[in-house]
């Protein structure tokens, strides 16, 4: 039995599949519109930080999340319902394993819970790692 969205009539195997409806945003700065109100400043913040980070990079959405980097994505990041993930890579977060110890990870990204303060100079100092390596 195949589940129909009411929102936008796409069908799924699953019942009540996540999905996103809406036409999918063009820039960092309109998927950061289409969060809920209280996480767009959060998002806004990462975003800076990354950008500030890795001046040089594109910065383009792809699979629906921002995204650095064209021919080879350094970093991306998505919101999920307490947390935002933040895509580095095995390899990023094996590498800064010691740092990442208070943090949630899961292969190959870093979960930043939306309850505690971005730890900006790690983003920097792991950003800037992935660029490199």
């Amino acid at each position: 039995m195949m589940w129909i969205c009411p929102k936008c009539n796409r069908e799924f195997k699953r019942n009540n599949q996540s999905h996103y409806c809406g036409e999918a945003p063009k820039t960092i700065e309109e998927w950061i519109l289409q969060q809920e109100q209280p996480l767009q400043n959060y998002f806004r913040k990462l975003h800076q930080v990354i950008s500030d980070a890795v001046p040089d990079r594109k910065q383009r959405i792809a699979w629906s999340m921002p995204t650095y980097g064209e021919k080879k994505i350094v970093v991306q990041f998505s919101a999920c319902k307490n947390h935002a993930s933040l895509y580095v890579g095995e390899k990023a977060i094996e590498h800064f394993s010691t740092d990442l110890r208070e943090y949630e990870c899961k292969k190959s990204a870093v979960y930043l819970k939306y309850s505690q303060s971005l730890p900006e100079e790690l983003i920097v100092q792991i950003v800037k790692w992935c660029c490199e390596n």
